[in-house]
């Protein structure tokens, strides 16, 4: 499944002003897309975070630290000059697994999901 363009709003429509803030509102606006569609942090298999300051790499890192706690997906940041409103300061795309009925991703390894047979042309 993909999440695309996932800030750090909040339930009201605000937004913080402090990166670590922005950044843990931005993880669990994540977490909740996943959960919707079956999935959690634990199947994601990699993020893309777009970055306003590269000086809140740091920041970014020690509050993704705290979500990903074992098995931490492939990651790539990107700084850029801005987002679509000059108050956002960090924003992500995910890619994650929707595991079949009763798998969980295991500790320590690889996550576990449906086999997908490529189609024959």
């Amino acid at each position: 499944m993909f999440v695309s363009g996932t800030v750090g709003w909040r339930p009201d429509g605000s937004i913080a002003a402090d990166i670590k803030e922005q950044c843990h509102q931005m993880y669990k606006n994540v977490q909740q897309v996943l959960h919707a569609a079956g999935s959690s942090l634990g199947h994601v298999v990699t993020t893309t975070t777009y970055l306003v300051n590269a000086s809140d790499y740091r920041a970014l890192n020690e509050v993704r630290a705290q979500y990903f706690t074992t098995d931490a997906p492939a990651s790539a940041v990107v700084v850029v000059k801005e987002l679509v409103r000059p108050d956002l300061l960090v924003e992500i795309e995910a890619v994650a697994e929707i595991p079949t009925r009763g798998a969980r991703a295991p500790s320590g390894g690889r996550r576990s999901v449906r086999q997908v047979k490529p189609k024959r042309r």
